[in-house]
């Protein structure tokens, strides 16, 4: 099988236009149809990373635990000093009515040192 190759051979048939390739990017551009002008701006949903939201979670988490632990903290505080005060105005209701020993019993049972009683003596 011979093939002549020759009459195969470019002999010119095919020519670019000269300046084709000049202009080339300009036609391509003016067959390409503008976007659409968008004349309102659809409300979208605001995207919140799972890092961010992490970060959110740990801090409010941290701030509950501070602020529960200062309010029971508080509220300790306030209960101590109102057995306290309620302590004391039982003995000196109990004083008048029972005596010094029955006085002594409570404020060993109720725990009450000297240094609170000062305290108390102090503040009021």
């Amino acid at each position: 099988m011979n093939v002549n190759l020759d009459k195969f051979t470019d002999k010119g048939q095919y020519k670019v236009p000269e300046g084709y390739f000049d202009t080339l990017a300009d036609r391509i551009m003016a067959n390409i149809p503008e976007a659409p002008k968008q004349e309102e701006k659809k409300k979208s949903a605001k995207i919140i990373s799972l890092n961010t939201r992490v970060k959110i979670a740990v801090a409010a988490a941290i701030a509950g635990a501070l602020i529960s632990s200062i309010t029971i903290r508080l509220y300790q505080q306030d209960k101590k000093l109102a057995d306290v005060n309620e302590a004391k105005t039982e003995m000196t209701t109990n004083s008048e009515t029972y005596g010094e020993e029955y006085v002594n019993d409570y404020i060993d049972y109720a725990m009450v040192d000297e240094d609170d009683i000062y305290k108390y003596l102090s503040e009021n």
